[in-house]
């Protein structure tokens, strides 16, 4: 099913398919919406391509181009704001307070963290508007620097490896052994369409799991499963688990 608001930006991608005179750049999509836009893409035939900054980011800007360019010559309207991270904040504190400013989340690629730094990966369009505007986070003051992308660091994924055991790989026993969550929360993220296996929205809290899946619950972060095949003496499954932090 899709969103009233995917639909626009559908609708919108396959008139640039048509028109596909000059490059045209969109906004920063996860992966599920690169999906989507995909599929609506690969009717028309047209070069199009992701880029999120660096190699490894996971929300990418969408460029439709036409064919006598080459992508190595697309200039992406790309770039971010670097500071140092002088207080405990993680993700969700950034974001918010990007929220908060009535930027779109479209609009902002991904937000890197380590112990020291923190990178904020943008369009663009909203340079001026963080230059005169983004200078707190979680009321602290910050003290921004403007990279372009070609400058853009690499972060290093941080997580956490868990070894975990449950009685099947049904969906709902497994989240709420990574996060915590009772029984009951898991069933009503899972009813809430918080939950996505490989990007794409759980509906079943019997979903069964395998190896290699990337789970996430929105709010709350995201894991993939390494390893279940080996049980234990009771017959149940013995997991090791990537939890993303």
């Amino acid at each position: 099913m899709i969103e009233k608001k995917d639909g626009f930006l559908l609708s919108r991608i396959e008139d640039v398919c048509t028109k596909n005179f000059e490059p045209q750049f969109f906004d920063f999509y996860d992966e599920t919406l690169k999906r989507k836009i995909e599929d609506t893409i690969k009717h028309y035939g047209v070069p199009y391509l992701f880029f999120g900054g660096h190699s490894e980011a996971q929300r990418k800007m969408l460029c439709i181009y036409p064919d006598y360019l080459d992508k190595e010559d697309l200039e992406w309207p790309i770039f971010a704001i670097v500071f140092e991270k002088t207080s405990p904040i993680d993700h969700r504190n950034v974001l918010g307070e990007l929220m908060h400013m009535g930027i779109t989340r479209e609009s902002i690629g991904d937000i890197d963290l380590d112990e020291d730094l923190v990178q904020v990966i943008a369009n663009k369009r909203l340079q001026d508007f963080f230059l005169i505007n983004f200078n707190k986070v979680s009321g602290r003051s910050i003290k921004p620097k403007f990279i372009t992308y070609s400058e853009i660091k690499v972060f290093e994924r941080n997580f956490k490896r868990l070894t975990l055991v449950v009685a099947s790989n049904r969906i709902d026993g497994i989240i709420n052994k990574i996060w915590g969550f009772s029984r009951q929360d898991s069933l009503t993220y899972v009813k809430q369409g918080r939950v996505r296996v490989n990007y794409e929205v759980i509906s079943k809290n019997d979903f069964r799991i395998k190896a290699n899946d990337i789970i996430s619950v929105r709010g709350k972060g995201k894991a993939m499963i390494i390893d279940m095949d080996h049980l234990t003496k009771k017959g149940n499954i013995r997991m090791a688990v990537d939890k993303y932090i």
